[in-house]
């Protein structure tokens, strides 16, 4: 692993097009072997494209109640799946099952096939099949009260396309918060977009209709977050705690964003002035942190781990911390 490390050193904030299948390759020896107490059930779908199909890695312990993870992958808005390789995105999958966490893993549709708000869209039906299926023995007796929503990159903007959709007009959705969510965590995520990239100009064109900052910008995770109503639960730190995980070696457009959303979040949230936890991780580039989960370097799953356990204690709490594990 210390070999690794030192290629994500020596590499810096350099991250191109392909680079992330010299990463998953470099990381795929380090994965811990599946646990026999963990099982998977996969491609189940959850809503009508092709791509709405999700895995679900559960502990086979007849405990109910269990916390509920959604991952979902980045890409760019136009590559990555749910299993990318045999071991990734498993290894998300596995970890946190092994921890006790139901894990669901989920693909959503990427352009030139959808335009926005489809990916928002594909988050709110999956979240709408966990709410519907995941307290069945099935899938491992999962909560629907104590969902945590984790997003890298392009996965975690349209979480945010999901979950801040009432700060665009035509999307207000019925409900604030629909089906519950007790916490999210946004890694790496372009809550704006750097248009003097040549691939994000494509993108922003092929998913917004135009690749000018007036049509795109008021559509974008962040301005959708400042769009919000001021009574939105969701500038409520302690309704629904915010993790905003970066890098060391982090790309530019990512942190950029993530910074402007932080100091978004700071000005709106309430009690006023709460900021969301914010962590630098150390050693780590754009993808390794997200890849390190499930081998030697518990760096990042860590404090995965402890904000998890964090927002299940306040469920049923009056969103005040309680005692207690996961």
């Amino acid at each position: 692993m210390e070999n690794v490390l030192a290629k994500i050193a020596e590499n810096t904030i350099k991250f191109n097009l392909g680079d992330e299948e010299e990463w998953r390759i470099l990381f795929e020896p380090f994965y811990e072997e599946p646990s026999k107490d963990v099982s998977v059930i996969r491609d189940e779908r959850y809503g009508p494209a092709e791509r709405n199909r999700l895995d679900v890695f559960f502990p086979l312990s007849k405990e109910a109640e269990k916390p509920v993870l959604l991952f979902v992958h980045g890409g760019g808005f136009f590559s990555g799946d749910k299993r990318w390789s045999e071991k990734c995105w498993a290894n998300i999958g596995n970890f946190f099952a092994r921890h006790g966490i139901v894990t669901v893993v989920a693909n959503h549709q990427l352009v030139p096939h959808v335009r926005y708000p489809g990916g928002a869209d594909d988050m709110q039906l999956a979240r709408e099949w966990i709410f519907n299926n995941i307290a069945s023995e099935k899938y491992g007796r999962g909560s629907v009260d104590k969902v945590i929503l984790f997003g890298h990159s392009s996965g975690g903007a349209h979480i945010a396309a999901n979950l801040y959709a009432a700060g665009d007009p035509k999307r207000v959705p019925k409900q604030a918060i629909f089906p519950p969510v007790a916490g999210v965590m946004f890694f790496s995520t372009p809550f704006w977009f750097d248009r003097t990239r040549p691939i994000r100009q494509r993108t922003l064109r092929q998913y917004y209709g135009s690749d000018t900052e007036e049509v795109w910008g008021p559509l974008s995770p962040l301005k959708l977050f400042e769009g919000l109503p001021d009574d939105s639960p969701l500038l409520d730190s302690d309704k629904i705690p915010v993790y905003i995980g970066t890098v060391k070696w982090e790309v530019n457009e990512a942190v950029n964003a993530q910074i402007a959303f932080f100091n978004a979040y700071r000005t709106r949230s309430k009690p006023s002035g709460a900021l969301p936890f914010f962590n630098v991780l150390d050693k780590h580039n754009h993808l390794s942190n997200i890849l390190s989960i499930g081998t030697e370097d518990d760096s990042q799953s860590k404090l995965i781990l402890e904000f998890i356990s964090a927002c299940v204690a306040k469920v049923g709490s009056g969103g005040k911390p309680s005692p207690g594990k996961i």
